[in-house]
C-alpha cells in the first residue's frame, strides 16, 4: 500500500457502515438519533444504540476494521484474529445476567467475521445474543444472527 492509499475500511468507517445498516434496514427499529458512536481510541463500545419495541432494547457493538499493515502475513493475521480482541472488549461490558433487552454485536471486516462465525459456538452466540456484522470490500454489511454461528464452513461468496 502506498502512503496515498486511503484506509477505506478502517474501524471508524466500519462504525459508520454498521450504524447506517441498523438504522435503515427493513423491519428494523433502531433509531439513528439514539446512536452513540465512539471513534478513535475512546473507551467504551464503538456503537451503543437504543430501539426495539417501546425503545427499550439496547445494542452494544464493538468494531474492528480491515488491517492495512505493510506485511501481508501481519495483515492476514490481524484480519483473521482481530475479532478476538473485539469479543474480549465486548464481554467486559456485558450484563452479568442474561437479559433479552440487551443485544451485542461485532462489526468486522468480512475475513475476520468468517473466522469468528466458525469459531464461536452457536450456543454461546445464542446465550449472549451475539450478532456479527460483516463488511465486505464493497462496503456492504451482512448481518449474521446466533443461528448462523458454528458451522464448518463460511465460503467467501457468502460475504459478497
Amino acid at each position: 500500500m502506498n502512503k496515498d492509499e486511503k484506509k477505506e475500511l478502517c474501524e471508524d468507517k466500519i462504525v459508520d457502515l454498521v450504524t447506517d445498516y441498523l438504522t435503515t434496514k427493513k423491519r428494523g427499529s433502531w433509531k439513528k438519533e439514539t446512536a452513540e458512536q465512539k471513534k478513535g481510541h475512546l473507551k467504551g463500545v464503538d456503537i451503543a444504540i437504543r430501539g426495539g419495541q417501546k425503545n427499550s432494547e439496547y445494542y452494544y457493538i464493538e468494531c474492528k476494521g480491515k488491517s492495512y499493515a505493510k506485511k501481508e502475513r501481519s495483515r492476514k493475521a490481524i484480519d483473521s484474529e482481530g475479532w478476538l480482541v473485539g469479543l474480549g472488549q465486548l464481554v467486559t461490558r456485558m450484563q452479568v445476567k442474561p437479559n433479552k433487552a440487551y443485544k451485542y454485536g461485532l462489526g468486522l471486516y468480512w475475513k475476520g467475521a468468517q473466522v469468528a462465525l466458525r469459531r464461536i459456538p452457536r450456543k454461546i452466540a445464542d446465550a449472549l445474543e451475539l450478532h456479527i456484522f460483516a463488511v465486505n470490500d464493497d462496503k456492504v454489511v451482512k448481518e449474521f444472527t446466533p443461528q448462523d454461528f458454528g458451522k464448518e464452513e463460511y465460503p467467501d461468496e457468502l460475504f459478497k
